[in-house]
Parts: structure tokens; sequence; C-alpha cells
């Protein structure tokens, strides 16, 4: 039944259930990070309602399922337009081919250009989906992806859906911030949180669904927060040398070296703020292993470089980890959250980082 979707036993286990026992809600919320595996399991159980199929069919062909996803808008769109109307050629091309590669790979995430917003184009166009007669099916679902993107009207919008489904008909919306739907559309929906996936889940996606090497995923999947696709951007990235950088990074700042310190981090960090994430990232990793080295666990990120963290920990043994960790983290969140310069951000890790030598 859940053949090659991997992991969210629990998720799994709930949906069986409801299917199982006829008892499928009208309304179903998804929520968690991106790349714990929702569009996988929101496609697969839509395929199951559907068909009662335990086959990995390519869900875009099927007519009783409607995949949701953000869209660019055309040139000189209005509201009243379809949603893919004023979309232009090469758009349009890239759209679908986008689809066809999420229809192969259900851990594929799309990627189209200036689709910013879920738009009100995409929504009403529900309604016509639903008023076309069923032919041979019985049952429909639709999945919005990324729901989040929806804007107000848009959720407006999906509400007179919810609040009176045609019968047999069914809503499933993944969302990475179910706080950002409004409570009148959760309400009516029942909801399932996806927890962040093992690095076993993660090595297994990335093997089966993204041919890659037993060796490409050794390291990533075990900093990856539970996430296949922070996995996959890791892979881009090369990890020997981000470690060897964060590793310079902290020695330059703890030993109050500014400029040798944000020249390490500008090597790094480009112009992107996902590239400063993950250097911040990567410090917290290190001084959470310089922490479980203290109590004689062997490092589990850094493991090549034990010899390393011995010397850092003989070095500053008089630091107290846990706080500056907890300051690191903090910074983590004003990076993700806020829209500080980017510079002035590289500053304040600098300066937090020359500051911990100073604590007693």
């Amino acid at each position: 039944m859940w053949s090659n979707i991997i992991g969210q036993e629990f998720v799994k286990k709930s949906l069986t259930h409801l299917m199982l026992n006829d008892t499928i809600p009208h309304g179903l919320i998804f929520f968690g990070d991106d790349g714990f595996g929702k569009d996988a399991i929101a496609i697969r159980f839509a395929s199951l309602i559907t068909e009662k199929s335990t086959t990995n069919d390519n869900f875009t062909e099927k007519i009783n399922i409607k995949y949701i996803t953000a869209l660019p808008r055309g040139k000189n769109e209005t509201d009243s337009d379809g949603p893919l109307d004023k979309i232009s050629g090469t758009e349009f091309e890239k759209i679908k081919n986008e689809l066809l590669k999420k229809g192969l790979n259900p851990y594929y995430k799309i990627d189209i250009p200036n689709a910013n917003d879920i738009k009100i184009n995409s929504i009403r166009d529900i309604q016509r989906y639903l008023s076309l007669k069923p032919n041979s099916f019985q049952k429909r679902v639709i999945i919005i992806s990324n729901a989040e993107l929806m804007n107000e009207t848009s959720q407006n919008a999906l509400l007179k859906n919810l609040e009176e489904p045609p019968d047999n008909t069914f809503f499933i919306l993944n969302t990475n911030n179910i706080n950002s739907l409004r409570e009148t559309i959760r309400s009516r929906c029942q909801e399932f949180q996806f927890a962040p996936l093992t690095v076993v889940e993660i090595e297994e996606i990335l093997q089966y669904y993204f041919a890659k090497t037993n060796e490409e995923t050794n390291v990533v999947s075990r900093i990856s927060e539970g996430s296949y696709t922070k996995a996959l951007e890791l892979i881009e990235t090369d990890v020997s040398f981000l470690l060897e950088k964060t590793i310079s990074i902290l020695r330059f700042g703890l030993a109050g070296k500014y400029y040798s310190c944000l020249k390490e981090i500008n090597d790094i960090v480009k112009k992107e703020e996902k590239e400063f994430q993950l250097v911040i990232s990567f410090i917290i990793y290190w001084l959470y292993e310089l922490s479980l080295s203290r109590d004689q666990f062997v490092p589990y990120y850094f493991t090549k470089y034990r010899d390393t963290i011995e010397k850092f920990n003989s070095k500053y043994e008089h630091i107290y980890l846990a706080d500056v960790i907890k300051d690191c983290e903090d910074l983590l969140y004003r990076v993700r959250n806020t829209n500080v310069n980017l510079n002035i951000l590289k500053f304040r890790l600098v300066m937090l980082l020359s500051s911990i030598i100073k604590i007693k």
C-alpha cells in the first residue's frame, strides 16, 4: 500500500485506519518542515482513495486527482482568467515539465520561476473542476501543495469549498507553516503533523529517488535536520570545504581576529541568506560536538576532526558551551525570520564569536 513511500510511519498508519474504516474527513492538513515528505504521502494517499491502487502511477494523468501549486502571473492576467490562460508558451512548457517530474517522483520539489503564491485563479478553478460530471470514478482529491502561499483572498475562496464539500471529494493541504492558514480553514480539517525524517530514511529517499550514492548521502543525511530537501541542497555544496571553513571561522572568531573571521565567512557566503544559515548551522553542530566530547561521546557530524575537537576543548575548556549554542541558535532564528541586512548579520556573528573567549 505504502511501498516506496519512506518514513512517517505514524501518519501512514493513521491514514490507513481512516481509509479502511471509511472515515476519511473531507479536509486534511499535512504540516511540518519542508522536506519531511508531505507531498509524497498526499499523492499516494490520493491514489489509494480514488482507485484503491497500490501502484505509483503518474498522478498528473489521473482525472480524479487535482494538484495545485504556486504559479507565475501571466501578462495582463486578471483574477477572472484561468490559472494558465495568460501564461507564455515558454512558461507553460516549464510548468508542464515540472509537473511531469513530480508525477514521476513524488519527492521531487517543483521549481517554477516567479511562482511566489497560489493564485485566486487556481482556487476558483477548483469549483470548475468539481462541476464536471464524474465518469467512471467515484472519489476526487484536491491536493494544495505549499498551502501557506495562499493569500487572504485565495483562502477565503477555498473556505467556500470546504464549508460545503461535494460528496466523495477530499482536500489535502500541505504546508510548511500551519499558522499561516486561517483558523476557519483549520477547524474544517483534520491535522497531521509530520516529524523529521531519520538519517536512514533520508539516505533511502536520496538513493532510491535521486540516484545518490552512499558516499554522497552519508554526511548530509546527518546534518540535514530531518529534511531530505536540505540534504539534497547540501549535496550540491562542498561539505568538506564547509567543515574546514567552519573550523577556521571559529578559530579566528574565538581569537578575536575580526578581519580574518569575516574573510572566512565571506569565502562561503556570497549573496544568499541560505548560505549564511548553513554557516551558523555548522558552527552550532561544531559547538554541540565540542560539548558532547567533554562527556567522552564520539563526534557524530565531525567524525574526521576528533583531534581538532580535542585541541579546541583543551584550549577553550573554560567556555560554557550551552550558552554559546543558545546565542548561535538565536542568531540563526533572526536570520531566518527577519529582513536584517546580510552584512550586518555577518558582523553580528563575528562579534558573537569574539565575545565568547571573554566568558569565564
